[in-house]
């Protein structure tokens, strides 16, 4: 089972939620190699706000791995936070951002500098625990480290063994246990689980219908603030997925998102979009807003979604 759930984030996994199998078989792989992991799938849950979520991954993280595909290098979120840390460590790229390419697709400007973990085409999980594992040990110890060099003795080196960089002992953990969604059992390895050419023959839509952020008066029962209305229907979500039923391609919102139209409410259906197409994995065009209350004062906020 995963385990890196306390202390200090080692590894923060920025990736496309259309790569989301190769992301949680990537934290997996490393938190059972003793490795702290942060990404959206597990350790995003309801209530998070998804800037300060992606913030903190960003700047607490000692490396950042990103999952490259066609989906990664055309996601803005995606750009937004290799970029943030290359920025972090300008110096020293291959240190602080480690580029997994999982799709034979080009790479241009500054991630095409960037030397890659390549899994194109490799098919045995071994082989590909062992290419990620490698570069995360030489890269969080600063160095490779390609030979052991010992003593002359009984031991005899073997010509091109790759010998793990050596890692510092766990610090004491301080922050209490994170909330998290990892799964019980591990992922499987994801080039058995794409399916290449595959026809799509029908496309689930989930439906929010009139959220009315601020509205004055509320019947018993009814919820409005948006992390509980997130939990909610995260839940629902949960719930219907488990018995079967296929995630949600696209979610529509129908209706007023706010009663008035203030900033404080305009702000809290942001939070709610955000965050409730975080938890479901949906880029941001796959989300559309029809007839929204006050929509001139939503406009600036409201341009990472598509807004019919």
């Amino acid at each position: 089972m995963a385990t890196g759930t306390n202390g200090p984030i080692e590894v923060f996994v920025s990736y496309s939620p259309a790569d989301e199998r190769w992301a949680t078989w990537i934290a997996w792989e490393l938190e059972a190699a003793g490795y702290r992991t942060m990404l959206q799938a597990w350790d995003f849950v309801p209530g998070t706000n998804f800037i300060d979520f992606m913030d903190r991954g960003l700047s607490q993280a000692s490396a950042v791995v990103a999952v490259l595909s066609r989906h990664y290098t055309n996601s803005t979120y995606g750009r937004l936070e290799w970029q943030a840390a290359l920025r972090a460590d300008p110096a020293n790229p291959p240190g602080r951002l480690i580029t997994v390419r999982v799709e034979d697709c080009p790479l241009e400007g500054l991630l095409a500098t960037i030397t890659y973990i390549d899994l194109v085409g490799v098919t045995s999980p071994g082989m590909a625990r062992e290419l990620l594992l490698d570069r995360i040990g030489h890269a969080l110890a600063g160095r490779a480290k390609q030979h052991e060099v010992s003593y002359p003795g009984p031991r005899k080196t073997i010509p091109g063994e790759i010998v793990p960089a050596a890692r510092p002992p766990d610090p004491v953990p301080s922050a209490p246990p994170r909330t998290r969604r990892a799964p019980v059992t591990a992922p499987s390895y994801p080039p058995g689980l794409y399916g290449v050419g595959e026809a799509r023959s029908e496309v689930t839509l989930l439906h929010v219908a009139g959220p009315r952020f601020g509205r004055g008066l509320a019947a018993a029962g009814e919820v409005f603030s948006a992390a509980e209305l997130q939990s909610r229907i995260w839940a629902d979500v949960t719930r219907l997925t488990s018995a079967g039923l296929p995630r949600p391609d696209l979610m529509v919102v129908s209706g007023d998102l706010t009663e008035s139209g203030g900033l404080r409410e305009c702000d809290e259906a942001l939070a709610f979009l955000t965050g409730l197409r975080a938890l479901l994995g949906l880029e941001p065009h796959r989300v559309a807003i029809v007839r929204i209350a006050r929509i001139d004062k939503m406009r600036d906020q409201a341009g990472a979604f598509d807004v019919l």
